[in-house]
């Protein structure tokens, strides 16, 4: 079926493993899994949504595929009807906070899943931060820019922990080593608009949250 994906998703369908059973969490229309089982990337997939509008929409578009029959779709909570089978996990397009709060909610169900690709709006200190916690390592980054946005899409994967330094928690350990032009772009993006709320009236506790995050902003810009 004709179908293009936007960046976002294009690039999360890259950084999926080839062969692996991959549960999409918060599928919506569910162009990704059907995209990964159409290629052949992805021989089964799960589909879950927790809402009942976007979930039939989703069934409607699987059935109406030639390798619908390889997807299983899923009304239900975060990961309480996770496969078995499921290796690895894409959650996308919420924030930081409540993607960490489904995997925490369904932990006992990361046991058998080996990598995890999240694409968080927001707190993504807290999300690199939470997911080590849980043990998972960021393998890949990628940055993408999108309808005037940046996201970044980061791949965790299960195994032994790297010490990650405060820069890295902030602007991704990955990123911070490729350092490509998008990557610095988003700096400066971001130095200027913690420029614009230092130069607001604050309180002294916000003040000095905002001149160190600039702080550490301008010297990962700085950075040889």
């Amino acid at each position: 079926m004709a179908r293009k994906l936007s960046n976002r998703l294009k690039t999360i369908y890259d950084l999926v493993d080839p062969g692996v059973f991959v549960s999409d969490v918060g599928a919506d229309h569910g162009h990704l899994v059907l995209e990964l089982v159409e290629k052949g990337k992805t021989p089964y997939a799960q589909a879950i949504d927790n809402k009942p509008g976007p979930f039939l929409n989703m069934k409607s578009n699987v059935n109406a595929s030639p390798m619908g029959y390889r997807i299983r779709c899923s009304l239900s909570d975060g990961l309480s009807q996770l496969s078995p089978d499921c290796r690895c996990i894409v959650i996308a397009g919420m924030g930081g906070r409540l993607v960490c709060s489904i995997l925490e909610k369904g932990r006992e169900k990361l046991s058998s899943v080996d990598t995890i690709i999240a694409d968080a709006h927001r707190d993504l200190v807290y999300l690199r931060r939470h997911l080590a916690e849980l043990g998972f390592f960021i393998a890949d980054e990628r940055l993408v820019y999108e309808d005037k946005i940046y996201y970044s899409i980061i791949k965790f994967r299960k195994g032994q922990l790297p010490a990650y330094s405060q820069a890295d928690l902030f602007f991704g350990p990955v990123l911070r080593k490729k350092r490509e032009p998008l990557f610095l772009d988003y700096l400066e993006e971001q130095r200027k608009k913690t420029s614009d709320i230092l130069n607001k009236g604050l309180d002294e506790k916000a003040r000095s949250h905002y001149l160190a995050v600039y702080r550490l902003i301008r010297d990962e810009i700085n950075r040889n």
